[in-house]
């Protein structure tokens, strides 16, 4: 009789490590999402004044050596006059890989043209690493696919 009592306490401890695990898994995945979304979505580096500001917004994200390089072809959109008025959003993320310092997600893009409205289909695949600022993306690729509504 003794040892029932050992046996379940035992598999509760086992259960609630395991709970544990799983939260933990979980807000790993989410922190990741979120650096993938954001990433994608925030434009605020538009609004950059110099490259150190570009950099800055953009290191919530990128890891070096990408994030020098990602920083300066941005700044360098910055600096030229554009008519290209763009919106990307992520509409789907699927996380591939992940160990406790290394993942691997793919995602489905939409880009919408501002002006005309005309929306373009595309995948984009990361690598990303854990730093000790947080996840970080390491290597980006992006496949613009095709126009779900040409205008």
């Amino acid at each position: 009789m003794k040892l029932w009592h050992v046996v379940i306490t035992a598999l509760f401890f086992l259960l609630l490590a395991e709970g544990s695990h799983l939260a933990a898994n979980t807000t790993q995945q989410n922190e990741i999402y979120a650096i993938i979304i954001g990433s994608v979505e925030d434009d605020s580096w538009w609004q950059a004044r110099n490259r150190d500001e570009v950099k800055k917004k953009l290191g919530k994200y990128y890891a070096e050596p990408l994030l020098s390089e990602i920083s300066e072809r941005a700044w360098d959109f910055i600096a030229r006059p554009t008519d290209w008025y763009c919106r990307a959003t992520v509409t789907d993320v699927s996380l591939k890989y992940r160990t406790s310092d290394k993942a691997t997600v793919n995602v489905t893009l939409l880009n919408t043209d501002l002006i005309t409205g005309q929306i373009q289909k595309g995948t984009g695949h990361f690598s990303l690493h854990k730093t000790p600022l947080g996840w970080r993306i390491v290597s980006a690729d992006y496949r613009w696919e095709e126009e779900v509504n040409a205008q």
